[in-house]
């Protein structure tokens, strides 16, 4: 009597060109999908392709119980794109290799626009699938902090209930006062900042500590030293460090795509490639104001009830900006976020 195939449980650590490394308890088996997994993902593909415009704000930003019935369905249902992070269940079929049965439905995901979308398709990317923390990287310098996208990544995080902290890397460089201003602020807000440089070790054991036991994405713009502060955390990662173009200030993109790496000291840390902007997928127009924490205690204090937060007379945010309890280019981040505007 034939034996029954071995079926395993595990995590996808990195994946290309239909090929997948997962980490299981009987150790790390390279994997391939299953016929009917691929075959769902090229339909999936093909339904994208057919959009023939961009969706209007409405469709952007549907009615609360259309979203929170589309959050339970998503929660409900296995993702039909694979990404890192995804938890599997595999067939092995030998000692070092095996096939995706299944992908298991996940607890949450951190996505942005696919940067081969055109107005005409507007795809999501998973960057990493499962996190519980995300440590957004920015420079003090070379290239200076873009605190508006810094925003957009902190409302994503609220929005998908990731916890963030944020780093400031390159900390050994000289920096303009605004940025220890900034730093400022985020602390006020309540938001855990680290200040970091693999080249003093500055801030090395402080992130460590914060690893431990969570899963967590470094994301950040390219060329903020995401990879050489990756290999001073976990020396022997051997990851590409990146380079910034002296001629026009803006990384360039070394790390090609997300990886997961166990970590020593416990917990999981995925690299990503560096991103130049992130769409706010999933987040309404009702949402969004409860993803800048600083307008929670307002939220619904305004003189009208559907009231924007951008001019409207009565407006309880717009008085605390006047008040001077609410910053002033937090909320100019929060209006270009409503309006799909890049700062």
């Amino acid at each position: 009597m034939l034996n029954e195939p071995e079926i395993l449980t595990g995590m996808v650590l990195n994946g290309a060109h239909g090929i997948y490394d997962v980490h299981t308890e009987d150790g790390v088996v390279r994997c391939t999908l299953r016929g009917k997994l691929k075959k769902a993902f090229a339909q999936s593909q093909a339904v994208h392709a057919l959009g023939k415009a961009r969706p209007r704000f409405d469709k952007l930003f549907p009615q609360p119980k259309k979203r929170a019935e589309k959050r339970e369905e998503a929660e409900q249902a296995a993702p039909i794109r694979l990404s890192v992070g995804d938890y599997v269940k595999i067939r092995r079929l030998d000692n070092t290799t095996g096939m995706i049965e299944e992908i298991l439905p996940r607890q949450s995901e951190l996505s942005r626009r696919d940067s081969s979308s055109t107005d005409k398709k507007i795809m999501q990317q998973t960057l990493l699938a499962n996190l519980d923390q995300a440590v957004l990287v920015f420079a003090t310098a070379q290239p200076n902090p873009h605190f508006a996208m810094l925003d957009r990544y902190l409302a994503i995080c609220e929005s998908a209930r990731i916890h963030p902290v944020v780093c400031l890397n390159k900390a050994d460089l000289p920096h303009e006062e605004y940025v220890e201003q900034s730093a400022g602020l985020y602390i006020h807000l309540g938001y855990r900042v680290v200040w970091s440089s693999a080249v003093s070790g500055q801030g090395i054991e402080e992130l460590r500590d914060l690893l431990k036991t969570h899963m967590t994405l470094f994301t950040g713009p390219s060329g903020v030293g995401k990879s050489s502060l990756v290999n001073a955390l976990e020396p022997g990662m051997a990851l590409r460090t990146g380079l910034v173009s002296s001629a026009t200030g803006k990384g360039k993109h070394t790390t090609t795509g997300s990886q997961l790496y166990p970590l020593t000291g416990g917990g999981w840390l995925a690299d990503s490639a560096g991103i130049r902007a992130l769409a706010t997928w999933n987040i309404t127009e009702d949402e969004l104001p409860t993803c800048f924490v600083e307008f929670r205690p307002y939220l619904g204090e305004c003189a009208f009830s559907d009231c924007t937060h951008v001019d409207e007379e009565g407006c309880m945010i717009l008085q605390a900006i006047t008040d001077g309890l609410i910053d002033e280019h937090r909320h100019k981040s929060y209006v270009s976020l409503l309006l799909g505007e890049e700062r």
